[in-house]
């Protein structure tokens, strides 16, 4: 099944406990409850692999936004902030999932930044080789806008309703 990005919101109130331990929020039934409610609230029509107002996947094309959007240190662009991290191999052989959280605070200026993100941008990434799949070039940088535009429809519901973001990579 392979490595795969899922994003969540996350409500103001449980910012301290993801901090400490995100991978508490998975048991927690107030927290289930709480996604439940949103998923039934879903109108936003056909989603793209599931992405909409309050679920966001982006699959393996996380790795193709990093690059996008990567700086050299001590730079850094917002955008980057939905997409950073990477599982981790374990000295046991396994893979440990890596978890991001941004704050409520944050969302603005992680969706300001990803709203400058163009189509020739996207375009430009992938007729210079630096895309995952190079197999069919312009359906790649189609699945890319789509999935751009997912991250700006979910991002949006986060500023409405005054969420954070928790986003599991793994």
């Amino acid at each position: 099944m392979g490595i795969r990005y899922w994003g969540s919101p996350l409500p103001a109130h449980l910012v301290a406990t993801a901090r400490i331990n995100p991978r508490l929020l998975h048991i927690d039934d107030d927290y289930d409850d709480y996604l439940w409610d949103l998923r039934e609230d879903e109108s936003d029509g056909p989603a793209h692999w599931g992405s909409g107002k309050h679920a966001l996947d982006l699959d393996k094309a996380f790795n193709d936004f990093q690059v996008l959007w990567r700086t050299e240190p001590p730079k850094h662009r917002p955008a980057i902030e939905l997409v950073r991290g990477d599982v981790t191999h374990t000295s046991r052989g396994g893979w440990k999932p890596y978890y991001g959280i941004i704050d409520p605070d944050r969302v603005e200026a992680v969706r300001r930044d990803i709203s400058l993100t163009r189509d020739d941008h996207i375009e430009d990434f992938i007729a210079a080789g630096l895309g995952r799949y190079r197999d069919d070039p312009e359906l790649y940088v189609q699945d890319l806008i789509v999935r751009r535009d997912s991250m700006l429809t979910f991002l949006d519901a986060r500023l409405v309703r005054g969420e954070g973001v928790l986003y599991t990579i793994g």
